[in-house]
This record gives C-alpha cells, structure tokens and sequence, in this order.
C-alpha cells in the first residue's frame, strides 16, 4: 500500500526543517560560529526551534503512516496532518522572527500537541482492535 498522505506531509515537514535549517546556517554564517551556538542569543533560538520540530515530526509521521498502513480514511489523516503541519511551521516562525509576544507559538503548540493526542488514541485503539 503506497501512503500518499503520509509522503505528502512527510514532504511539508521536511521543507519546515529545510528552512529552519537555512537560518540556522545564514545565522551561523554571519555571526562567523562554526560549532556549538558559540553564545549567540538568536543562534540558540534558531537551534532550538529546528530541535523542537525533529523531537515532534518524526512520531507524528511514524503514527500518520501506521493509521495510512491500517486503513484510516484519508479525511481523517488531513484533519490531524494539517493542523500539526501548520502548527510546526507556526512555532518555527515564532522563533525566527524572535516575536516578543508568545501568539504564533502558543498557537502553533496547540495545532500540535492536539492532533498528536487525537493520533496517538486512534492508534492505540486501532493497534488494539487490530491485534484482538
């Protein structure tokens, strides 16, 4: 069975980290820091923003993908992909623009940790209903 959704969104994220990566690399660049953060404020951010997406996607795509393999319909995968994507890109840019208030990020936390829990239950009860 070919997942189509799953590839799809695994793509998006991708390109989320792609760019997260890119202003890592053009902060590194300009503030001439070769390893670590070097103590830059903003390279600590940037890093941390980029850290935060590769601890969240890789689960969601691993659950994304089971529900695919097991048969979820696909309107129900977009309803919990889509948010989440727009919730990592969100919570990145948060970091990147360095916004004072906490608006994209709490935001971005929310389309993120819900469509999470909402997979992690539907696999769970699906794994269980399918090994019984």
């Amino acid at each position: 069975m070919a997942l189509a959704i799953t590839s799809f969104y695994a793509g998006l994220c991708a390109l989320i980290l792609i760019w997260l990566s890119f202003r890592i690399i053009g902060r590194r660049r300009g503030a001439k820091i070769s390893l670590s953060d070097g103590g830059d404020a903003e390279l600590q951010r940037l890093t941390r923003a980029h850290a935060n997406a590769t601890e969240w996607m890789p689960v969601f795509l691993i659950m994304l993908a089971g529900s695919e393999s097991m048969g979820a319909p696909g309107f129900i995968l977009h309803l919990a992909a889509l948010p989440f994507v727009i919730g990592r890109f969100l919570h990145g840019y948060h970091f990147v623009t360095a916004r004072e208030d906490f608006k994209f990020r709490v935001v971005g936390m929310h389309l993120t940790i819900w469509p999470m829990v909402a997979l992690a239950i539907g696999s769970v009860t699906h794994g269980l209903v399918s090994m019984f």
